[in-house]
C-alpha cells in the first residue's frame, strides 16, 4: 500500500477556475511536469470560446515547471490570441521565472504587474558559463587533494 503522509501538498497538481469581472482566472497548484502536461492542456482546451477578454493564469503555488508545461502555456497563449483574448501570468514563482528565462520564453508572456515581486530583479538572461581558462584557474587554486589510492597529490 502507498503511504501518502510524506507526499507534499505542493506537488499535487490542481487546476481551479473562477471568473473575475471580464476575465477568467485559472489558479494552478503543484508541480507542472510531464506527468501533468496532458491534463493541463485538456483543462485549457476545455475553457472554450468565452466572452472574457483575458485569461489570467495564477502561478503563485507552482514550485516547479518543466518544458512540457511551458509548451502548454505557449499553446494556451496562441489559442487565446486566436480567440481574441490575452493570456496573462500572475505571481509566477522564482522557479517559474527561472524556467521561463532558461527557455527564452520570459518575454513571450504578459504579466500582471500588481503581482510581481519588485524587491528582487528578474533574470533577463542566464549567466554565461565560465570560460575554460576560468575553470582551469579554479582547479589549480584548489591545491593538494587526496588520491583514490590514499596518498596526497598536488595539482
Amino acid at each position: 500500500m502507498y503511504d501518502t503522509t510524506n507526499v507534499s501538498a505542493q506537488s499535487v497538481f490542481r487546476f481551479d477556475l473562477e471568473r473575475e469581472e471580464n476575465r477568467l482566472v485559472v489558479r494552478l497548484w503543484g508541480e507542472l511536469d510531464i506527468a501533468n502536461a496532458r491534463r493541463l492542456r485538456e483543462a485549457f482546451g476545455a475553457l472554450g470560446d468565452g466572452e472574457e477578454q483575458e485569461l489570467l493564469v495564477d502561478l503563485a503555488e507552482v514550485p516547479f515547471i518543466d518544458s512540457t508545461c511551458l509548451a502548454v502555456l505557449v499553446w494556451a497563449g496562441n489559442r487565446c490570441r486566436e480567440q481574441g483574448r490575452q493570456l496573462v501570468l500572475r505571481a509566477p514563482t522564482r522557479a517559474v521565472v527561472s524556467a521561463l528565462a532558461a527557455s527564452g520564453l520570459l518575454r513571450s508572456f504578459r504579466y500582471d504587474a500588481s503581482s510581481l515581486d519588485s524587491a528582487k530583479p528578474w533574470p533577463t538572461r542566464l549567466p554565461a558559463p565560465a570560460s575554460p581558462r576560468q575553470r582551469l584557474a579554479q582547479v589549480t587554486r584548489i591545491g593538494p587533494s587526496l588520491s583514490p589510492l590514499g596518498g596526497v597529490t598536488t595539482s
